[in-house]
């Protein structure tokens, strides 16, 4: 009986040990995962927030309206943008107009091609659960629960000569990307160099602009009004999708553009076919 008691107490916390590291494992195993070609994707949580810009925002633009967003179901996003590397694994040929390695992001692709690395995805993977994200999804990630300018501060300048200190250690943008470098290697730079967000994604500011899932209108000064034009910039709407127009909207700022277009509310569109050496994008899983 004393043999049975003295090693029934290790053995029972060891059982316990056991099942708790498993639960533990389990939890940190849902907060990301890791796909077939290698990537990694980050889960973003269910919640709402506020889109889009005060007037008080400096380089604000006329169709950054504020309103209210509600994210209704948790999504994974991938915790860089799509990589050469990543895309060579399924895609032939790289489109991208700087060839420099397998981690720098793939550039100069179009809407319809960022589609297509999609679908080529989720026929490898036997899904159909991966796309693009939403404009609301995009900005919602890219803040990570903040409300200024960008997700790590606001604006103070909008030099290319001189650091924008609540961007320099998280954005690859006209100010540490090359333009004033003697060797004039003015370029998009290696994911994952520089400091993520809170939500653990890197370059949702600068380095390439991103493809995301919603159409839009184009209008000029000659036909009422500027900018990227959706109907979803509307105080409490839930998961919203734009589905009309011939435009697709483009977020996140690029390596050769100074702050203003690296805020978590700039927003702006290119024809889908167009390929820019700019233009990248990085995708989601749904849960």
């Amino acid at each position: 009986m004393r043999l049975k008691s003295l090693f029934a107490i290790p053995f029972f916390l060891l059982i316990f040990a056991l099942i708790h590291a498993s639960v533990l494992s389990d939890a940190r195993a849902q907060n990301f995962f890791i796909n077939k070609i290698g990537m990694k994707f980050v889960l973003i949580p269910a919640g709402s927030f506020i889109m889009g810009s005060p007037d008080s925002e400096k380089g604000r633009q006329k169709d950054e309206k504020q309103h209210k967003v509600i994210i209704s179901k948790g999504f994974y996003m991938s915790e860089t943008e799509v990589t050469q590397g990543q895309w060579d694994r399924l895609v032939f040929p790289n489109p991208s107009s700087f060839k420099l390695g397998s981690y720098y992001p793939v550039d100069t692709v179009s809407w319809h091609d960022a589609i297509e690395f999609i679908r080529f995805l989720n026929k490898r993977e036997g899904t159909h659960t991966y796309r693009l994200p939403t404009e609301a999804e995009w900005e919602y990630a890219c803040r990570a629960g903040s409300l200024t300018a960008f997700a790590t501060g606001d604006v103070t300048t909008f030099s290319c000569k001189e650091p924008e200190a609540a961007l320099v250690d998280h954005a690859w943008y006209c100010y540490n990307s090359g333009g004033f470098s003697p060797a004039g290697d003015f370029k998009p730079h290696p994911v994952k160099l520089l400091k993520p967000n809170k939500w653990g994604l890197y370059d949702m500011h600068g380095n390439v602009q991103e493809w995301v899932q919603d159409s839009c209108k184009w209008r000029t000064l000659w036909s009422a009004g500027t900018g990227t034009i959706t109907r979803t910039y509307v105080d409490g709407i839930t998961d919203p999708l734009e589905t009309k127009g011939e435009h697709r909207v483009v977020r996140g700022g690029g390596w050769f553009q100074n702050s203003k277009y690296q805020r978590c509310a700039y927003r702006t569109n290119y024809k889908p076919v167009a390929r820019r050496n700019s233009l990248g994008f990085r995708i989601v899983r749904e849960q």
